[in-house]
């Protein structure tokens, strides 16, 4: 018998390459910042990924009390889901200000 949750492990692991793809692009004050963030804390702990989780609700946290998340903050959360799709670190693209 197959693990039951591994279809919604395969679709929560193309979300979170759809996120950071996205979160590459965003500033630390983007109003999108905060939801993406809220989302992944709330569903990669139950996925297995904590890392991811805790750094995106430190994120999500500053988005939505303040103040603006630092740039080490977003970049904690980028790397943690570079290393659970086991993607390759890339760094924001350097034209985009933090």
């Amino acid at each position: 018998m197959t693990d039951p949750l591994e279809l919604l492990r395969a679709l929560f692991i193309e979300r979170c390459r759809t996120d950071l793809e996205r979160l590459r692009r965003l500033e630390s004050d983007d109003p999108d910042l905060g939801p993406i963030a809220h989302q992944l804390a709330g569903s990669a702990g139950s996925f297995g990924y904590p890392e991811v989780s805790e750094a995106a609700a430190v994120v999500d946290d500053r988005a939505r009390y303040g103040p603006t998340p630092a740039p080490e903050e977003v970049q904690t959360l980028l790397q943690a889901l570079e290393r659970a799709i086991g993607t390759p670190h890339h760094t924001r693209n350097p034209d985009t200000p933090t």
